[in-house]
């Protein structure tokens, strides 16, 4: 038993990964096992379709058909292919891991935005372009798009440069062109987190889903349930997910994991209660004919790779699988659960009677211990390949972004000093971060501005080393301010203390195992 062939009759299971999981023997293997779907965990965000190079090349012949490559989605629909794994896409637009070079007229931030006509072309010919791709070369192997991503936020639309530039219209043409492109069998979602809270549910329901389902244009709500240990409430959770089943949509859990910090067994026994909890309100939903739930997907495969120890700031234990592919005992109860519904399916049948859900007993039947045949070298990336070059300051941008977390180094006295970061923005064509003037490190910069820079993602590693020079302009403070709102509780550009600075002369270098370095400057 596993957990493809358990939940068979009720839905896909399916996991995330990167290109350090497909180029990880063991990691493969897992995949292998237990998933009959996956989802690409980001080298099939918009950044990785865009072909920098090429559009600041030759703006003009790219102004309204941006350039596009694939080379980093090939691997994965490869794979797929390979393998008979169909793959959820994801994601054509969402304000983040987008570059804001592509947002400009001429493909220059150092111009103006471009108008909403432009970018609405830009739009269409960038998802044509995606799914024509996909079509013509891997026809069948992606079986759902997430189209629009993330587009609600602070009781509203979100104010990214998509709404800023073309209004909530960007939603609709994005579907408009998705329903025109992609092939008819294939599932358009709309996805978005916490979608379980009472405001951003009636929002999304009202504002996007019975909008779109009006036009045609959507078959898919995308709950992506990065969940808690006390968050959400349980009873919230099911509601939403029942209301948007009602809808008539397909619902797909799309990023599910569950941080816990605590690794201890008692903790884990937790964790693994609370995962059957809520696949007990996934299957009791679809067994009741509540939520059409067609996929419940895992964000990353094992402990050691979810991108929540970065975002958290602390080692997360979130997933079913150790770093060792080892299954925890939340594997277990995930899987009892859906053994639980199918004897209480063959109960209802043997009584003539009506299930009224999944058996709440947490004992459950017994499932065979999983155990994986691995050894040190199944564990060892080879042939990682890079990511297409692009040489430019927006590659660094978008990895230290995509990272979350970087590492700053300076020099006090005769002494090095290092501490983590988050914040860096690209303002009129310079690399800058923020600080406060009352910290030591601003301090030491202000006494020798030479810096470095590193930060370290699924196998890969950047480090920028160059000076740090302080602008004082309120303009230059207030554009990343803005890039961080929830800086802003803390920091004001018109203040004695908040500062930014940025790089001069600076050189990035990118390394990964198995692959030669590659340098430039800026």
């Amino acid at each position: 038993m596993n957990l493809k062939t358990a939940y068979e009759p009720y839905f896909k299971i399916g996991v995330a990964i990167s290109r350090w999981n497909l180029h990880t023997p063991a990691h493969v293997k897992l995949l292998k096992a237990q998933f009959n779907s996956f989802t690409c965990e980001n080298d099939m965000k918009p950044m990785f379709f865009m072909d920098a190079h090429a559009c600041k090349q030759d703006p003009e012949k790219y102004d309204l058909a941006p350039a596009l490559q694939f080379d980093n989605a090939i691997p994965y629909l490869e794979f797929a292919k390979a393998n008979g794994i169909p793959m959820r896409g994801h994601t054509l637009v969402w304000h983040n891991q987008t570059p804001k070079w592509f947002f400009h007229k001429g493909y220059n931030e150092t111009n103006g935005l471009a108008d909403k006509e432009t970018m609405l072309a830009r739009l269409e010919s960038y998802i044509k372009g995606v799914l024509g791709f996909v079509n013509e070369n891997y026809p069948g192997i992606i079986y759902a798009w997430d189209v629009v991503n993330e587009a609600i936020d602070e009781g509203d639309f979100r104010q990214s440069l998509w709404f800023k530039i073309v209004g909530e219209d960007f939603i609709f043409k994005a579907f408009e062109y998705a329903r025109k492109y992609a092939a008819p069998s294939v599932a358009l979602f709309y996805n978005d987190y916490e979608t379980m809270q009472v405001w951003k549910r009636d929002l999304i329901i009202s504002k996007i889903l019975k909008p779109l389902i009006e036009r045609g244009t959507i078959d898919g709500m995308g709950m992506q349930s990065h969940l808690l240990m006390d968050h959400p409430d349980l009873d919230e959770y099911r509601t939403a997910l029942e209301m948007y089943g009602a809808l008539g949509l397909q619902i797909q859990i799309t990023e599910l994991d569950m941080h816990n910090n605590d690794p201890s067994d008692g903790s884990m026994h937790e964790l693994a209660l609370r995962y059957r909890d809520f696949f007990e309100i996934y299957l009791n939903a679809k067994k009741a004919g509540k939520a059409n739930i067609t996929a419940v997907t895992f964000w990353n495969i094992t402990d050691d790779h979810t991108w929540l120890s970065g975002f958290r700031r602390e080692k997360s234990y979130p997933l079913l699988f150790n770093g060792k592919c080892e299954a925890k005992e939340a594997y277990y109860e995930v899987v009892k659960a859906a053994l639980c519904a199918a004897q209480d399916a063959g109960s209802a049948r043997d009584t003539d009677g009506g299930s009224e859900g999944v058996n709440s007993d947490k004992s459950g039947p017994e499932v065979e211990e999983f155990r994986l045949e691995l050894n040190d070298k199944d564990f060892e990336c080879t042939g990682l390949p890079e990511r297409k070059e692009r040489n430019d300051m927006q590659e660094v941008y978008d990895f230290l972004k995509e990272a979350g977390v970087y590492y700053l180094a300076t020099v006090d006295g005769d002494q090095p000093r290092v501490r983590p970061f988050g914040t860096v923005d690209i303002f009129e064509g310079k690399l800058y971060i923020q600080t406060g003037k009352v910290k030591e490190v601003s301090k030491q910069l202000q006494k020798n501005p030479k810096a470095e820079i590193c930060a370290f993602m699924e196998g890969r590693w950047l480090r920028v080393a160059g000076k740090l020079i302080r602008d004082d302009r309120i303009e230059a403070k207030k554009h990343m301010l803005d890039a961080y709102p929830n800086l802003q509780a803390m920091y004001s550009a018109e203040d004695d203390n908040t500062e930014v600075l940025y790089f001069e002369d600076a050189e990035a270098t990118f390394s990964s195992f198995g692959a030669p370095s590659r340098s430039f400057k800026f």
